[in-house]
């Protein structure tokens, strides 16, 4: 690859992670994961050029590796860790790397199932206080703790004092039907609450995008 080329995907690569970082703090997280997958094409001639220019240091933060495998978990964003960890896998920069990032993300994979079990908990016992949790989840008790902490941060659950405790509740119930409304034709349509948490392709006009969910006043 000629140098000018490396230094196109060096730009590129840099633009993305400043857009990552601005949906980032705005917490727009279906975007910041498709600009995080955009990366990867860039990320191996952007390294190769630092290295020809003397930039140091010559592999820097990658910030959507790192996005990926903080947030991919609890927001159970699967696909998009398991195209990182196919990503890796096939690019020997990387999956020789001394932050051994193959290792990295099979731990974050069995992260995203302790956020699973820990969903499926709150969503069958609303209010279960957070010392039950950590006693159930001896083993686990820093990463439920991450998990806790990172759902709060977003929204995603309350937290309600409960003497000594708190209890915590989910804001939203994946599996509640709700009715939605195509972004770029106006017509309805009715699933469960994750269905529309993705983009998806409208059966009326072809489009693909995403739906807006219809709330009652209530």
């Amino acid at each position: 690859m000629k140098i000018a080329e490396m230094e196109a995907h060096h730009s590129k690569y840099m633009t993305l992670e400043g857009k990552i970082r601005t949906l980032l703090a705005g917490h727009e997280f279906p975007e910041v994961f498709s600009k995080c997958l955009e990366t990867f094409p860039n990320i191996v001639p952007m390294i190769q050029y630092r290295k020809k220019r003397g930039i140091m240091p010559e592999i820097p933060e990658l910030l959507p590796l790192n996005v990926i495998c903080k947030y991919g978990p609890p927001l159970f964003e699967h696909s998009v860790m398991t195209s990182l960890f196919e990503f890796i896998k096939s690019t020997r920069l990387l999956a020789k790397h001394e932050s051994d990032y193959l290792q990295l993300i099979q731990l974050e994979l069995e992260r995203e199932e302790t956020a699973r079990v820990l969903w499926n908990h709150l969503e069958q016992n609303p209010g279960a206080l957070q010392r039950d949790i950590y006693e159930e989840q001896t083993n686990n008790r820093d990463t439920i703790f991450d998990i806790l902490d990172t759902w709060e941060r977003l929204g995603v659950i309350l937290r309600i004092r409960d003497r000594n405790d708190f209890g915590i509740y989910l804001r939203s119930i994946l599996d509640e039907e709700v009715e939605a409304i195509c972004q770029s034709c106006g017509v309805k349509d009715k699933g469960r609450k994750e269905h529309f948490f993705r983009s998806i392709v409208c059966k009326q006009c072809g489009v693909e995008g995403y739906y807006y969910i219809k709330y009652t006043d209530s």
